[in-house]
């Protein structure tokens, strides 16, 4: 099958560009950061940075600039793409919306892309933008120009005389644009230039002064600010400050070639901040010169160990934002004096990277058939471990089990000197227990004085005036907290028992069939201040508080026969609004509150829907209503509060609702079934929840309320490969260090190497891409003095059980575990490779290590010279495939405890990658694509199809015996398939491509399995497949039944036609397949972030996009499909991810 729903669970972590401006308001301090394909837009306040906007980009960000129009209250913001769409937008501060201003396209068919990466700078003064994209060109943007026209982006080209261009800048205060650039001579040597731009004449110019022969490691230029002026460069060993080219200072500081610059932040002209690598913080101080030409005297400041910084903005009072990405990105300040650790910069906050993903497993941790992604993340010291999993996790801390069908829990507090939680109440069939926290141990409360006991209880609360009310079905009993002796009862007059009910901290509504009540509490006790009878019954109740005052005017409630929810005001009872909620079942629960300064009201159903309203509470109107699927049973609502507000939804699927940047989200626990839930805040269980499932509740910490949790185990080195053995419920682990460099105070991983941190040498070559292929891939260019670890770690507590260490030079390929034949455990497999000096000739030399648990620990069984480098290795059907240079071979586990090899196919250029299926052998070839092999029981491998386009290959897998899925180096994916009822030769070795798309990020690995559980209940999923990428996503791949693409397919383009993307990219052109051979229109793939864009349009737009929209069902074709039909259907597939 070929028809594949591709959608991002976990958006690109890593941080590539980052800038200061004013973008959303004349007095905001805005942080805007490039994360892939997002552009996130922060707001900067005294607490540190809030969420603002977060802005799907159709292409990864390459360049980020920021200007301010003339007659502009706002900055805008210039961006370019990975496929060199231009586009500047602003924000729209009465729509509350991105604009975009102009928009542009600058590919080149007959230009030569620069192998140095793109430059994009701009000259504030003259208000003009200047990209190298193309070797010996520049691309000219005059910003005056952008807004005279509706047309596309104005700009011209103009050549430059020297090619390999490494780094540029504008000069400051230059009476016309002067860019000053370092460029590398056909000799490998490197020269300052300057080049004016005329914008008259469209052409450049000689400029005034040029620098000749400089340090052959300089690749960074800095522009310094008036009144200084002039630039400063950045090599390996000196640093150099040139005024006008003649006049000048250096340095050579011992610490700048323990590593490599890679960004600076300028803070004035005196001070600029540098970051290297390894993840020190410099400042580079320009002090004023004591000699008469008052060239500055330069100085190289060590601020202290950040994150490996590759973007920095300067905030405001010192803060500073550190985007890496190679692991977390950091809020800092810095300071005049040192700290406690003799560093001048503290961290404040620490933002999750779990890019680059280099390889991943997908396990069960908890064994509830949710998958856990457990990825290799980092580099050198910002090296870790991220396990990432589905929903919020709540970590068990205590557990009891009451052996009876627990109905409701409820945490009081019976003291009036503190907030602390003292007891709980629980309510089971006809009795009520009251139970006393002592210390962490729970036991009956001996002195429950007045409690009704023999009654099932419906609601209890602390209230106001040290009082604490208790809800039976035939009254309520107020008492005092301290003595738990009655103060008041009050009966309902209508002398029907009590339904339901609901109260803040001083008023309670009452609910008795279709008589409704309002009483306050008041020092002196209990006060009924009106009654109304409603023509329906009553089925739940919310009086809620969502302002910080003690009381509320709002009361909300869910009537049983006419399905509606209405709205009344305290204390007259008198109705506001209704609005109905569709459906037959009715509602369970009910709940108004806020969501980052928006009224919601959210009301829950007996067929585990939710339904939920924008609202506006000062004046009662309710928004357009919508609706979602959280479970199939009836559900239950309760809000709680952790760094934020929260909802949680009790049911067969229990949930929890949250806002992030202004958006609703839904986040699955990690719990299968919940029937009640209720905050705790007690010394024992502080900030915590009690989960109830039938008769056991769980006392639990919730974890970062989030969509995806990441858990980060920090190794200090690079991971490299990881497997899991479910049998010994261990990891193993590959990890790459670099011999010479020693720094204390980062976790050991064992006692074989005392190793506790990596720092990156200047002259190592870390490809983010090709390098750090995905499981088992290619050859990574390395220091040949990097050397690899084999570790075991504990699954649950990632405790280090084994390591063992490779010998110099011999960096790992692949790992697995196999399972041979014949033998009861398992065993983990590392392949080798011997690494030359000469990065030029293949790997002759390689290994395969053979390891095994016995007797309580583990050992190394068996080790396999081969000759060439063990790219990959699987374990096949009882025996181990390996892919070496470009054979794949299948070795046998002989009797004498050997590896020999039974066969082997070599028909390839280089192979990185095999996957199985069965007696199938899917190949990944360096530049050959696909190539499917089989395995025959007389012992070789014969060739079954090939792909024969051309494709530098990342990562493969196989969806079934026939069809296979790709990425390779463009960021695309590909799918092929096999005809297995072709008639002829040529068609049978021929392995078809039918689905092409563009993710915009480099996959390294893919993976079987899923981030969610099971649903046995859908029809939709056949198959998924996870991947991760190099900037940190973590992507779902799911197998579509042909109807079901098709109809997909249909919304897709309705949808592309309705929402129109930031910068006025077509969807087509986003997703369309290139490389520098071919471009190919997108086929056989859906848009699944596309496709869930329709669950947060406005309701005018989501009939928009059902107008014309048409489904089959069975043998019944051309169904209209309905806004509320296409909303489950699409929550469905969100359920998957």
């Amino acid at each position: 099958m070929a028809y594949n729903y591709v959608v991002t669970a976990q958006p690109s972590t890593s941080v590539h560009r980052c800038l200061r401006a004013h973008f959303t308001g004349p007095q905001d301090v805005n942080l805007l950061v490039a994360k892939g394909r997002r552009l996130e837009v922060y707001l900067s306040a005294p607490e540190g940075l809030k969420p603002f906007l977060d802005v799907p980009i159709y292409g990864e960000i390459e360049i980020i600039l920021a200007f301010r129009p003339e007659g502009e209250k706002t900055d805008h913001i210039f961006l370019l793409t990975e496929r060199r769409k231009g586009m500047v937008l602003a924000y729209d501060m009465e729509t509350r919306e991105i604009v975009t201003k102009t928009s542009g396209d600058a590919y080149q068919r007959t230009g030569r892309p620069s192998d140095t990466g793109f430059i994009g700078v701009l000259d504030k003064q003259h208000k003009v933008i200047a990209l190298r994209l193309y070797e010996g060109l520049l691309k000219i943007i005059p910003l005056e120009q952008l807004y005279g026209s509706s047309g596309p982006m104005v700009a011209f080209d103009v050549r430059v005389e020297h090619l390999r261009i490494l780094d540029m800048c504008f000069l400051e205060n230059s009476a016309k644009p002067t860019l000053v650039y370092i460029h590398e001579d056909e000799n490998e040597h490197r020269h300052a230039n300057t080049a004016v731009l005329d914008l008259e004449e469209r052409e450049l110019k000689q400029g005034p002064w040029s620098r000749m022969h400089l340090e052959v490691e300089s690749h960074m230029i800095i522009p310094v600010p008036q009144p200084r002026g002039g630039v400063a460069i950045i090599g390996q060993q000196t640093i150099l400050y040139l005024a006008d080219g003649t006049e000048n200072s250096s340095t050579a500081p011992p610490a700048l070639r323990k590593s490599v610059m890679q960004c600076h932040c300028t803070l004035d002209s005196q001070r600029i901040l540098l970051s290297d690598i390894s993840g020190t913080l410099f400042m580079l101080l320009l002090q004023p010169g004591k000699g008469p030409s008052g060239v500055p005297e330069l100085k190289l400041e060590d601020l202290g160990k950040v994150t490996s910084a590759h973007s920095i903005a300067y905030l405001d009072n010192a803060v500073v934002y550190l985007g890496s990405s190679l692991g977390d990105s950091q809020l800092v300040r810095l300071l005049t004096d040192a700290n406690e650790e003799g560093a001048f910069v503290d961290v404040m906050e620490t933002f999750t990277g779990i890019g680059p993903i280099v390889d991943m497993v997908v396990v069960d941790q908890d064994g509830q058939g949710q998958g856990s992604v457990v990825t290799c993340s980092g580099y050198g010291h910002t090296g870790s471990l991220r396990i990432v999993r589905s929903g919020i996790g709540i970590e068990e801390v205590a557990s009891a089990d009451t052996e009876a069908v627990i109905q409701g829990v409820w945490a009081i507090t019976c003291g009036v000197e503190t907030d602390l939680h003292s007891a709980i109440i629980v309510s089971f069939i006809e009795t009520t227990r009251v139970i006393a926290f002592t210390g962490d141990e729970l036991g009956v409360m001996s002195d429950a004085h007045d409690f009704i006991l023999d009654e099932e209880t419906i609601h209890a609360a602390n209230m106001s005036f040290g009082y604490i009310a208790q809800v039976v079905g035939s009254k309520i009993i107020l008492l005092e907290a301290t003595s738990r002796s009655k103060k008041q009862e009050w009966v309902p007059p209508c002398n029907l028992p009590i339904s339901v009910v609901n109260s803040n901290s001083e008023q309670i509504v009452v609910a008795c069939a279709s008589h409704l009540y309002y009483l306050t509490v008041s020092e002196s006790g209990l006060t009924e201040e009106s009654h109304i009878e409603l023509e329906n019954e009553v089925s739940c109740i919310d009086v809620s508080v969502t302002t910080g005052a003690n009381r509320t005017d709002l009361c909300a409630i869910g009537l049983w026969k006419d399905i509606s929810v209405l709205l009344l005001r305290l204390p007259s009872l008198e109705t506001i609004t209704a609005a109905p909620l569709g459906g037959d079942l009715v509602s369970r629960s009910v709940v108004k509150c806020v969501f980052e300064r928006q009224d919601y009201l959210f009301v829950s159903m007996g067929d585990g829907g939710v339904v939920y309203f924008p609202a506006e509470f000062s004046t009662g109107q309710l928004g357009q209503r919508k609706r979602v699927v959280l479970g199939t049973q009836p559900t239950i609502m309760r809000s709680f509060n952790t760094s934020s507000y929260n909802i949680f939804v009790c049911s067969d699927r229990p949930s929890v609702i949250y806002s992030s940047n202004q958006k609703l989200l839904f986040a699955n626990v990690n719990f299968k079934v919940v029937d009640y839930v209720c905050p705790i805040n007690s010394a024992a269980y502080p900030d915590s929840l009690i989960v109830v499932s039938q008769s056991v509740m769980t006392f639990g910490k919730v974890d970062d309320i989030q969509k995806l949790h990441i858990r980060s185990v920090h190794l200090g080195e690079s991971p490299r490969r990881i497997a899991f053995d479910d049998a010994s419920a261990t990891f193993g682990v590959v990890v790459d260090r670099e011999m010479e460099t020693q720094v204390a105070g980062v976790r050991n991983l064992s006692n074989s190497h005392s190793q506790e941190d990596s720092l990156l040498p200047s002259n190592t070559d870390v490809e983010l891409g090709h390098a750090h292929g995905g499981n088992n891939g290619p050859r990574m260019v390395i220091n040949p003095r990097m050397v690899s670890t084999f570790c075991i770690l504990d699954m649950h507590t990632f405790d280090v059980l084994h390591t063992h260490e490779l010998q110099q030079n011999e960096i790992v390929g692949g790992m697995c575990v196999v399972h041979f034949q014949n033998e009861p455990a398992p065993f983990f497999c590392v392949g080798t490779a011997v690494v030359q000096n000469n990065e030029d000739q293949e790997e002759k030399l390689g290994y395969m290590h053979l390891f095994q648990w016995k007797d309580g620990k583990f050992v190394r069984v068996g080790k396999k010279e081969v000759q060439g480098s063990v790219y990959c290795i699987q374990s096949f059907n009882g025996k181990l495939l390996a892919a070496v240079n470009n054979t794949v071979a299948v070795y046998e586990w002989t009797e004498s405890k050997e590896l020999r090899c039974e066969c082997q196919h070599a028909d390839m250029i280089t192979c990185l990658f095999v996957k199985v299926k069965g007696d199938f052998i899917l190949c990944g070839d360096i530049m050959r694509s696909l190539t499917l092999l089989q395995y025959k029981m007389e012992g070789t491998i014969e060739l079954v199809a090939s792909d024969f386009e051309t494709n530098w290959t990342y990562a493969i897998e196989t969806l079934d015996y026939d069809s296979f899925l790709g990425a390779e180096e463009f960021g695309n994916l590909f799918t092929c398939v096999r005809d297995g009822s072709a008639t002829s030769d040529e068609e049978l070795r021929k392995l078809a491509t039918v689905g092409r798309f563009h993710v915009a990020d480099r996959i390294n690995t893919f993976r079987a399995g899923s981030l969610t559980m099971k649903d046995t209940d859908s029809k939709l999923r056949l198959h998924s497949v996870l991947f991760g990428t190099v900037s940190g996503s973590v992507g779902v791949i799911i197998t579509l039944e042909k109807d079901t693409f098709d109809f997909l397919w249909q919304l897709q383009n309705k949808l592309a036609s309705v929402i129109k993307s930031v910068g006025n990219i077509p969807l087509a052109e986003f997703r369309s397949f290139v490389s520098t051979s071919r471009r190919e229109p997108m086929c056989g793939f859906i848009d699944g972030d596309l496709v869930e864009m329709f669950l947060d349009l406005p309701t005018s737009k989501m009939e928009d996009v059902v107008d014309g929209l048409t489904r089959s069902e069975g043998a019944e074709r051309d169904i209209p499909v309905t806004v509320d039909y296409l909303s489950k259907y699409i929550e469905e597939l969100t359920r998957f991810h």
